[in-house]
């Protein structure tokens, strides 16, 4: 099984995470765009996935739901602003209320991911910038690296 490889950049308020997956960019480019699949391995286990609404296109969004094992919600939604077909995927990602609008005291977070394909095998990187340092440091004292290594474990399980 692949690492996820982990890096902070404190200077760009960054958490830059690469994987390798031995699979297609097509497959795994479906993996993040199809929500029968994507719910199957964003929320890390014992976490599930819910989701109330995915419109996977530029201007639209996503609203998706964390289950804990003892029935506790996360909600979070995340707003398309770029996106090019098996390239890359750019969003603003945040916690939401149950109406899909900003809650909660974290800032929302810049997601980009690029899918490199690299002969059978396709790098995922993912560069989270957050709006500061500190919103930075909560999130990984959050378990944010933990929970993104449990996800990209399982979205490796279902590519395999």
């Amino acid at each position: 099984m692949n690492k996820t490889t982990f890096t902070e950049d404190l200077e760009n308020n960054q958490l830059i995470a690469v994987r390798r997956f031995n699979a297609s960019v097509e497959k795994v480019w479906k993996a993040w765009s199809d929500p029968d699949i994507l719910c199957h391995w964003w929320a890390p286990q014992p976490y599930t996935c819910k989701i109330d609404f995915m419109e996977f296109k530029v201007g639209g969004h996503w609203i998706y739901n964390m289950i804990g094992p003892e029935g506790d919600i996360h909600r979070g939604r995340m707003d398309f602003l770029e996106m090019q077909e098996f390239k890359s995927i750019t969003a603003e990602d945040y916690f939401c209320n149950e109406k899909g609008e900003k809650a909660g005291e974290i800032p929302p977070m810049q997601l980009t991911v690029t899918f490199e394909e690299e002969g059978s095998s396709t790098i995922v990187t993912s560069i989270t910038t957050f709006a500061s340092a500190e919103a930075l440091k909560q999130m990984a004292e959050m378990g944010a690296v933990e929970g993104w290594e449990l996800a990209m474990n399982q979205l490796e399980g279902l590519l395999n």
